[in-house]
């Protein structure tokens, strides 16, 4: 049987325990192990050992112990957690000289009184087990520092509690506990006390009594203030109130002056005191998921501050600025602003990182100036007369205008009286679209809120045929619901007029706060003069139009707004410079700088701030394109325009050859446009490659001449699909996944426009036709992709949804990644979708009520829901089906969390194949690496989640690394104090040490750390250790550029070895690592996001000092706009 296997393996170390007199035996399981590996039962030779004093038996499927356990009297350490224990044996009261009881993660729901006679009993942890009361025997253990009670069911304490006066951590969060009795008081000793989690709604005054203690832990309750004697623990270096009701700081933390670590997020809080700038001694303060509008100048105080978080992905706050007291805070390393209304000045600095911030508010210390400017966006059909209209609001003389090809960028110049009559000048830089079907994908990607849209049409012909409320819908999808909109009749003077618009029935659909009012004008003067072929006289409806737009920019919330005087200086040189010049070099844009008094450091920040608002195209992070910056962003739309519109570009499908695009940009197929000079022509290349427009394709011809497909034109017609018959091949399985588009706030279906030819650009790398286009299959609705071991899939765009079926060994990789990637590219700000988001639905399966599975869709985050509230079956959705589905089934499909589990075994068999095929000398055996494709996936995979829990610290630094020590056997000095290692960095991209590429030393670095930093970061350790291990036989069977046998072996060696080091550093339940749960691999609380993140911050900071340059890694980012580290030679890649 398969658990004989684990018995004989135990059998077996106990009868070597037994031979050579150990002390100390560890039977326990690692969190990656196979059920086959864990014991259900123990030999009966355990009771032998009575010399045992150390006993590990965590991570087992043991329910219950043998009474001979009660034998081995001369226990000090016994680890239980992680079984299936529901009852002790009376037999465990014989074990006197026991000093550490883990019972950590049983089912036990009552101790026996006789647990009170374990009276050298230092700690027990009882953390996540069942209990509903507590012995009055566990008074007796006087000699208890630590009582871990987390995640039971104790609705009150006994009073005998209170006897355990030498407790020092005392761990009662996540019961039921509504009040604390008053003898708790008496435990005078306790340093730490964890009350989170349950429902106190009030905190009694003896708390104030235990003044030794360091760190309090409220958060989860229903606090709403804090009593006036916590005022007296001056010890306290660690509060956290998280996820309370405060709606102020509570004004006696004032008085914890010691205070290190305060956490309140999560809370109602409007404002931060003055006062803050006492609690002199701060390192972290986490303000995030509050309603702060603003913070103090007093925070400047805080010099010793760390981290501040005053955003998450899931909660900010309302902050709009920062004061500019903030660059006073040298110490500073970690700021997070997520989810905040940033003024757009500050919010492009965040997005350039730390420096960027401080290097802004530093100049606007020096001197600020008020800014009244906004964005006016003309939107509609073509020829419904935007561009007259555009005329008009700038009052140009009347024109005819040809069809606007791209985009028009012109100022408008209105004036706003507020309630004190005074008045004030608002620039609005308008942008007037062209309105053809071709152009609209690439408009809106300069859509945004806050902005004044104009929805522009031709009354004579209808709403319908203006398609009025299509363009509203558009302007919601891409700018949210904050965007502000006037409907526009043009051509509108009383013989013309026909139809009238329903104002009220698009308020009721899209919102009074959103579509605004309603105006008809004419943009052509009344009175014309035929001999000199002029018009003038008044315009109809143009000054109430201008006067509404002035009512409607003054309200939004960036205009204004003070901005540093400098930055509005090289902004206003700029648009003078932009006058005559289309574009200069970054080297005179630091000359401009200059000449307005501006350090070159400034000037860069001040370069991706001009970026990030869409005043100019520059891009500092490709080497082809930093050297150049775009002074007129309208330029880019119309080059695209040209190619959109071009005849023979379309009849190819959108292939088209750099040479010919070359030749449309210098030659434009209009006469009223210039030519754009060819330094520019590589420069727009790689922008349509970044905007996801276009990307270069490998040709099989002789000449091979470059080449470039437009993926908004390739055909509309269905293709074969090569390797993909009716049902998967053998050994795969197949699973599919639904990503629903819809409206953020009505939550109905919507299309989001274009976005089906961005994930043909997106996803070439995965493409069938990666190395020879004629091996593409795509169409405009559809897309086949391969990734190697992760499988095959097949993209759909069915109505607004995009259907995504993997076939795989292992498709929940591959079906993870296409997932995120939609999402990612529906409900990312950044891409242009505020107003959508992507919900992940599983089909419906067989048995079917219907007969046609498919039909009824589940939405996964609800699917969760009833597993964890043990809801097992659901209804199918599909209307008339009465098909009950079980949750497991369905959830077998949802891949939104993962729990990629590989043993030490499957490594072995990787690393054994794998070993074998590179042996071999020839060619890869593809049949054998074939049978290895679920375990190759699953490596892939785990360093995937290892990857994206460091998301954050990646803007600073590489995260893949491997720590060897010099000396192999300093673990057997039990007195060793600090150790040396060689601490080596990893290409990201390729997943290899950067020795082994650059073919030195390069990338690798003596250091060395204390006991204490080793033994407080050893389950990160052990987890990155381990994740390399999975990855690196994986590389070497499928990397083009290979590793030589010996340095491959070498690395084996070294990584084998770190993690036997990290295991024997840590104890119990602490090798049981976070990333091993898949719910809460984007939690908040992960003690291994929290552990990792801390490493790499450490050895940022040690590598800042010693290399600056990471041993010549280059950072990029990817599709998803996330920082990757990777080898030089790989950087083009991105």
């Amino acid at each position: 049987m398969a658990r004989d296997w684990a018995y004989q393996a135990a059998k077996y170390k106990i009868a070597e325990a037994l031979r050579t007199g150990a002390t100390e035996l560890d039977l326990s399981c690692d969190w990656v192990a196979e059920d086959s590996e864990r014991l259900t039962e123990l030999p009966e030779s355990l009771g032998q050992l009575t010399q045992l004093q150390t006993l590990d038996l965590s991570g087992n499927q043991l329910e219950e112990l043998p009474e001979s356990l009660g034998q081995l009297t001369q226990f000090q350490t016994l680890n239980l957690s992680h079984n299936q224990l529901t009852m002790l044996p009376e037999s465990l009261s014989q074990l006197t000289q026991l000093q550490t009881l883990n019972l950590l993660g049983n089912q036990l729901e009552e101790l026996p009184e006789s647990l009170g006679e374990l009276t050298q009993l230092q700690a027990l942890n009882l953390y996540n087990n069942e209990l509903k009361e507590l012995p009055e025997s566990l008074s007796q253990l006087t000699q208890l520092q630590a009582l871990n009670l987390y995640n039971n069911e104790l609705k009150e304490l006994p009073e005998s509690l209170s006897q355990l006066t030498q407790l020092q951590e005392l761990n009662l969060s996540v019961n039921g506990l509504k009040e604390l009795p008053e003898s708790l008081g008496q435990l005078t000793q306790l340093q730490a006390l964890d009350l989170s989690g349950n429902e106190l709604k009030e905190l009694p005054e003896w708390l104030g009594e235990l003044t030794q203690l360091q760190a309090l832990n409220l958060s989860g309750n229903e606090l709403k203030e804090l009593p006036e004697s916590l005022g007296q623990l001056t010890q306290l270096q660690e509060l956290f109130v998280i996820n309370n009701l405060f709606e102020e700081l509570p004004v006696v933390i004032r008085k914890l002056t010691q205070l290190k670590d305060l956490r309140v997020f999560s809370n109602r809080m409007t404002s931060i005191p003055l006062w803050i700038s006492e609690l002199i001694e701060l390192t972290r303060l986490y303000l995030h998921d509050n309603q702060l509008r603003s913070l103090p100048e007093s925070i400047g105080n805080l010099r010793n501050l760390n981290e501040l978080l005053l955003g998450r992905s899931y909660g900010g706050n309302q902050l709009t600025n920062l004061p500019t007291t903030f660059t006073k805070l040298e110490k500073l390393k970690e700021l997070d602003l997520a989810k905040n209304p940033l003024n757009p000045e500050l919010a492009a600095a965040y997005e350039q990182g730390l420096d960027a911030v401080k290097a802004y508010l530093r100049a606007k210390a020096e001197a600020q100036i008020t800014l009244n400017e906004a964005k006016l966006i003309l939107i509609g059909e073509g020829e419904v007369g935007k561009s007259c209209l555009l005329d008009a609001l700038r009052d140009e003389p009347w024109q005819k205008h040809d069809s606007t090809h791209g985009i028009e960028i012109k100022p408008v110049r209105v004036k706003h009286q507020d309630g004190n009559e005074a008045e004030t000048e608002i620039t609005l830089n308008t942008w007037d679209f062209g309105g053809q079907k071709v152009y609209r994908p690439t408009h809106q990607f300069f859509f945004s809120a806050p902005a004044v849209y104009l929805v522009v049409w031709k009354p004579r012909e209808g709403p319908q045929q203006g398609a009025v409320e299509y363009w509203i819908n558009t302007i919601k999808h891409r700018a949210g619901s904050e965007a502000k909109i006037l409907i526009v009749g043009t051509h509108g003077g009383p013989q013309q007029r026909q139809p009238d618009i329903d104002l009220q029935d698009l308020r009721d659909k899209f919102g009074a706060d959103c579509v605004l009012d309603a105006f008809h004008i004419e943009s052509r003067p009344e009175q014309y003069d035929e001999e000199n072929d002029t018009w003038s006289g008044e315009r109809e409806g143009i000054a109430e139009l201008k006067q509404a737009i002035a009512d409607v920019a003054a309200a939004l919330p960036n205009v204004g707004r003070t901005v540093a005087t400098s930055w509005n200086n090289v902004l206003q040189s700029i648009k003078k410079r932009s006058e005559q010049d289309p574009y200069i070099s970054y080297a005179q844009f630091e000359e401009l700088c200059t000449q307005e008094n501006v350090e070159k450091v400034l000037a860069q920040t001040y370069a991706g701030m001009l970026n990030q608002l869409g005043y100019i195209i520059h891009y500092d992070d490709a080497d082809d394109l930093k050297q150049i910056m775009i002074l007129k962003p309208d330029w880019l739309a119309k080059a695209i325009s040209f190619v959109l519109d071009d005849k023979e570009t379309r009849q190819c499908n959108g292939l088209i050859s750099h040479a010919y695009l070359s030749q449309l940009w210098k030659n434009p197929p209009y006469d009223d446009e210039e030519g754009y000079p060819e330094a520019l022509h590589p420069l727009f290349r790689r922008l349509m490659e970044r905007f996801d427009i276009s990307y270069q394709v490998v040709l099989n011809t002789a000449n091979r001449e470059p080449t470039s497909l437009i993926a908004q034109l390739v055909s509309d017609q269905p293709q074969p699909l090569p390797d993909w018959d009716a049902q998967p091949q053998p050994g795969d399985e197949e699973k599919q996944q639904i990503c629903q588009i819809v409206e953020r706030e009505q939550n109905q279906s919507a299309n989001a426009e274009g976005l089906f030819y961005r994930l043909i650009a997106r996803l070439h790398k995965y493409s069938l036709g990666r190395e020879n286009y004629d091996d593409s299959v795509h169409w405009q609705r559809g897309l086949l992709l391969d990734d190697g071991y992760n499988g095959r899939a097949l993209l759909r765009h069915i109505g607004n949804d995009i259907h995504i079926t993997v076939r795989a060994a292992y498709p929940e990789r591959l079906l993870y990644e296409l997932t995120k990637d939609v999402q990612e590219l529906i409900e990312n700000p950044d891409q242009g979708w505020a107003g959508l988001r992507c919900e992940i639905v599983v089909p419906c399966i067989l048995p079917c009520g219907l007969n046609n599975p498919g039909r009824g869709r589940f939405d996964v985050r609800k699917l969760i829901l009833n597993k964890k509230n043990d809801v097992n079956k659901v209804l199918c959705p599909a209307t008339d089906c009465e098909q009950f589905h079980s949750v497991d089934q369905l959830m077998r499909n949802a891949t939104v969390t993962r729990r990629s589990q590989l043993s030490d075994s499957d490594i072995k068999q990787i690393r054994h194949e794998v070993q074998d095929i590179i042996d071999e000398k020839d060619k890869k055996d593809l049949q054998r690496l074939r049978s290895l494709y679920r375990k190759m996936s699953q490596a892939d995979e785990q360093l995937a989640i290892l990857m994206q829990m460091s998301l954050d610290e990646a803007r600073n630094g590489p995260r893949l690394f491997s720590l060897t020590p010099a000396d192999t056997g300093f673990l057997d000095n039990p007195a060793w104090v600090t150790q040396k290692f060689t601490l080596t960095l990893w290409c990201e991209h390729s997943r290899k040490p950067l020795p082994v590429l650059w073919e030195t030393e390069r990338g690798s670095y003596p250091i060395e750390r204390p006991r204490e930093w080793l033994e407080q970061y050893g389950p990160a350790l052990r987890t990155v250790t381990k994740t390399l291990s999975a990855m690196l036989p994986v590389v070497a069977a499928t990397a083009k550029i290979a590793i030589p046998d010996k340095t491959y072996q070498g690395i084996e060696k070294s990584l084998d070895f770190g993690q036997e080091l990290f295991a024997a550093l840590l104890t119990g339940g602490e090798a049981i690592a976070d990333i091993a749960d898949g719910d809460r691999i984007d939690a908040e609380q992960g003690a291994a996001r929290r552990a990792q993140n801390a490493v790499l911050r450490e050895l940022h900071a040690l590598l800042q000092e010693r290399d600056p340059g990471f041993g010549g890694l280059v950072r990029v980012q990817n599709k998803r706009r996330e920082f990757i580290w990777v080898h030089p030679k790989f950087k083009d890649e991105y």
